[in-house]
C-alpha cells in the first residue's frame, strides 16, 4: 500500500513540476550557454531569458577554452541554478567583465538576485573582476549581489578574482548563504584598506537579521578587506566557520563581536589582520561598541537591539541573560603572523617620521575577548588553538616582502605596499600572489589553470600539524586537489520540517541537501526515481534530533535523469525534484 501511495505522490509531482519551457537554445529547464564573441554578452542572453513568460531555472555555461563577458548586471528575479561545466583539469568556465563606451567603462557587478524567498545556486565558476584590458571596476566590483529577504544561496566551487568591492554582499532580511569549497584571491583595492572584502552584509545600520551562515573548505587568498564580515551589528540566527585557509589579509578577517551562536574550528590563519590598526582607526573603527585594539577573534558584549533576539530584554537583567544564551565554540585553529610583517611594522612606529600614524599590532584575541571568556567560559568555549607556524610554500615569502610580485607588472609584496598605504592611507600599487592578467594578443584569453597556488604547492602547508577531525587543517584542497563533501550542520535552530531543493541542481554526480527537523523522530531520506522505486536511501530510518542537516547524495551508480527527494518523519512528507545529467 505504501509502495502504491509513494508511486501516486510521485507521479503527481511529475505532473506539476514537469512544464513546458521555451525553446530558447535547449529544451526543458536547461538553457546550455556557450561562450561567444565579445558582442553576444552573457547578461544580453541571460536577460533575453528572463524576460520571456517562464525563463529557464537552470544556466549551463559550457565553455572553458573562452570567457563569458558581460556588459550590464545580471538581473535575476527567480530561483536559478547557474552551473559550470569543468573543462580539462577541472577549468571552470570564466565570467569576466567586458569594456563599455560611457563615463564607467568596466561593469561593475555581474550577478544581482532580487526574488524574495528564492534559492540561488552557483556551482563550477571562475568570476573574474578583471576585465578584458586589465581594469578593475575599483568603485563598483561586485560578483554576486543578493538585495531580497530569506533568500538561500548555495555557492560551491567557485573562484572569485579580483573583486574591486565585494565578492559576495547582501542587504536582505533572513538570508542565508552555505559557502564551500570556493578561493576568494586578490581582493586588492589600492585606495582603501576596507574594500576588497569576500563576504559583506551591507545593512550596517537598523536591525536586519542573518539567518545561516555556513562558510567551510573554502580558500581567503591576499585580501584588503574583511574576509566575512556577516552580520555587522545585527543578530545571526547561526555563523558556521570551519576548514578555511586564511592567508594574507590587511584588516580584520571578521566583523562578528555580536556573534550569539558561531563555529569556527580547524581553520588556519594565517597573515591575518596584518595591517594593523592606525591611529585614525585606533580605538573606535574596528570596534563597535567598546573601544580597544581589534583581534582576530574579537567579541564584544551584545547591544539591547541583537540582545532582544534571543532574551526578553524588558527584564531589568537583560544583559546577563544575552551574555547567557550566547553558544560561542572557537576551537582547534591554528594562528601565525609572520615575523618578517610583525618586525617591518616596528621598524615602522620606531620611525620618528611616522609618529602620526602609529600602527597598533592585532593579535589572536585582545584583552576585552578575553574578559568575556573567562567570565562565561560555559557558553564562549575556546580551547585547541594554538600559535604555530603551517609553513607555507616559498612563494608566500615572496608575496609578504618581495619589492615585485609577478607576474602583475605594478605587483609589489605586502610590506611594501603596507608602507605605501600606511604613508598617505592610498596606494599606487598592488599586492597579491599570481594575479590574473589578461592577454588577448593571440585571440581568447582564459586564466591560469590549475591556479598557481596549486601547481607551485605554496599553500599545502609542511607543518606536519593535523586538526582534530583528520583532516589537514584548513582548505583540504591543498592536500586533496578535490571538493570536500559537506558535513551535517551543528547547532543549528530549526525553524519547522523543512526540505532544501538540491544544490546543485542539475547535477553529475553528487548533490547536497539540506532538511530540518523541528523535533526528534524516525527519519528517512531517500530518492525514488518517476516510477516510485527507490534507488538510493540516504538516511534509513535513523532517530534523529531536531536540528539542520546537510547530506550529499552520490547518485554515480544510475543513469541521467528525473529523480525525486524525498523525507519523511511520523506523518510528514516532503518531495523535490533532482535532475542526474551525465
Amino acid at each position: 500500500m505504501k509502495q502504491l501511495f509513494t508511486a501516486a505522490f510521485l507521479l503527481a509531482m511529475v505532473v506539476l513540476v514537469i512544464a513546458p519551457t521555451p525553446s530558447y537554445g535547449a529544451a526543458g529547464d536547461t538553457l546550455v550557454v556557450y561562450a561567444t564573441p565579445i558582442t553576444v554578452t552573457l547578461d544580453s542572453v541571460i536577460a533575453h531569458d528572463q524576460s520571456l513568460a517562464t525563463p529557464h531555472i537552470v544556466y549551463k555555461l559550457v565553455s572553458t577554452d573562452t570567457p563569458y563577458v558581460f556588459n550590464k548586471t545580471i538581473v535575476i528575479n527567480n530561483s536559478v541554478t547557474i552551473i559550470g561545466n569543468l573543462g580539462t583539469g577541472n577549468r571552470p568556465p570564466c565570467i569576466q567583465p567586458n569594456v563599455i563606451t560611457g563615463p564607467v567603462t568596466v561593469p561593475g557587478h555581474l550577478f544581482t538576485f532580487t526574488k524574495a524567498r528564492s534559492h540561488v545556486y552557483l556551482k563550477n565558476l571562475y568570476l573574474l573582476g578583471l576585465s578584458i584590458n586589465n581594469t578593475i571596476n575599483l568603485g563598483d566590483g561586485f560578483g554576486v549581489t543578493v538585495t531580497a529577504d530569506s533568500v538561500k544561496c548555495y555557492i560551491d566551487n567557485v573562484v572569485f578574482e579580483q573583486w574591486g568591492q565585494f565578492g559576495i554582499n547582501y542587504s536582505g532580511n533572513w538570508d542565508s548563504f552555505w559557502i564551500t569549497n570556493c578561493k576568494f584571491r586578490n581582493f586588492v583595492n589600492p585606495g582603501s584598506c576596507y574594500t576588497g572584502e569576500a563576504i559583506r552584509f551591507r545593512n550596517d545600520l537598523g536591525h536586519f537579521p542573518t539567518d545561516t551562515m555556513k562558510v567551510a573548505y573554502n580558500t581567503f587568498f591576499c585580501l584588503n578587506g574583511y574576509v566575512c564580515a556577516a552580520g555587522i551589528t545585527s543578530y545571526m540566527r547561526y555563523f558556521d566557520f570551519e576548514h578555511n585557509t586564511v592567508a594574507g589579509v590587511f584588516k580584520n578577517p571578521f566583523f562578528n563581536m555580536n556573534a550569539t551562536n558561531w563555529n569556527c574550528s580547524h581553520n588556519i590563519f594565517y597573515a591575518a589582520y596584518a595591517g594593523g590598526m592606525a591611529n585614525g582607526e585606533y580605538p573606535w573603527w574596528d570596534r563597535v561598541w567598546a573601544p580597544g585594539v581589534g583581534a582576530v577573534i574579537d567579541l564584544d558584549t551584545l547591544n539591547k537591539a541583537i540582545a532582544g533576539s534571543v532574551v526578553d530584554t524588558t527584564q531589568a537583567n537583560w544583559i546577563q541573560l544575552g551574555e547567557a544564551a550566547r553558544n560561542i565554540q572557537v576551537k582547534d585553529n591554528l594562528y601565525f603572523m609572520p615575523t618578517s610583517i610583525t618586525s617591518a611594522i616596528d621598524t615602522w612606529n620606531a620611525d620618528t617620521v611616522h609618529n602620526h600614524n602609529w600602527i597598533y599590532k592585532c593579535g589572536w584575541t585582545n584583552p576585552y575577548t578575553d574578559t568575556m571568556v573567562a567570565r562565561n567560559s560555559a557558553h564562549l568555549q575556546f580551547s585547541g588553538n594554538q600559535k604555530v607556524d603551517p609553513v607555507f610554500g616559498a612563494g608566500i615569502a615572496t608575496m609578504i616582502a618581495a619589492s615585485g610580485t609577478p607576474p602583475a607588472s605594478d605587483g609589489i609584496g605586502f610590506i611594501p605596499w603596507l608602507r605605501e598605504f600606511r604613508t598617505s592611507d592610498v596606494a599606487t600599487h598592488l599586492w597579491g600572489y599570481g594575479q590574473a592578467i589578461p592577454d588577448y594578443s593571440s585571440g581568447n584569453w582564459k586564466p591560469t589553470w590549475p591556479l598557481p597556488e596549486q601547481t607551485s604547492n605554496d599553500l599545502k602547508y609542511t607543518s606536519g600539524a593535523t586538526a582534530t577531525d583528520g583532516k589537514p587543517y584548513g582548505d583540504p584542497f591543498w592536500f586533496t586537489g578535490t571538493e570536500t563533501g559537506v558535513a551535517a550542520q551543528r547547532n543549528t535552530v530549526p525553524i519547522g520540517f523543512s526540505l532544501s531543493e538540491a544544490y546543485p541542481n542539475p547535477f553529475n554526480p553528487s548533490t547536497h541537501i539540506e532538511y530540518t527537523l523541528n523535533k526528534a523522530g524516525v527519519t528517512s531520506l531517500r530518492v525514488y526515481n518517476v516510477l516510485g522505486q527507490v534507488v538510493n536511501t540516504i538516511v534509513d530510518n535513523v532517530n534523529q534530533t531536531a536540528g539542520k542537516y546537510t547530506v550529499t547524495i552520490d547518485m554515480s551508480r544510475v543513469t541521467s535523469g528525473v529523480y525525486f527527494t524525498v523525507l519523511e518523519q511520523g506523518g510528514n512528507r516532503i518531495a523535490h525534484k533532482i535532475v542526474l545529467m551525465k
